[in-house]
């Protein structure tokens, strides 16, 4: 059973065949869900397309390789969406004991 990788993960593995210095010492896949990609495309501001990477050292079968993840860009929160959260919208009335059936 060949291996399927998850949406927006891949690998880098040592590239075994290095033979000049301008060669990568590592290469591997980036397997990326047509819906991030779109998303991605939607959220540019201009010509580029930012992604955020993040990267695991593992082994597999017995070889070091960097497991990765992408993910849409960390943005910070606008002053207004922080003045959202931390203020509670209303109040409730209490709530009378005597009111409560059980």
């Amino acid at each position: 059973m060949a291996f399927i990788p998850k949406p927006n993960t891949g690998t880098l593995w040592p590239n075994e065949r290095k033979n000049a210095p301008t060669h990568p010492d590592k290469r591997g896949d980036l397997v990326l869900d047509k819906q991030f990609i779109l998303d991605l495309a939607r959220k540019s501001e201009d010509d580029t397309v930012k992604i955020a990477i993040s990267g695991w050292e593992k082994t597999i079968a017995g070889k070091v390789c960097l497991s990765l993840s992408a993910s849409l860009p960390y943005v910070k929160p606008t002053e207004d969406a922080e003045q959202s959260y931390s203020k509670p919208a209303s109040k409730s009335a209490p709530v009378d004991d005597e009111e409560i059936p059980f």
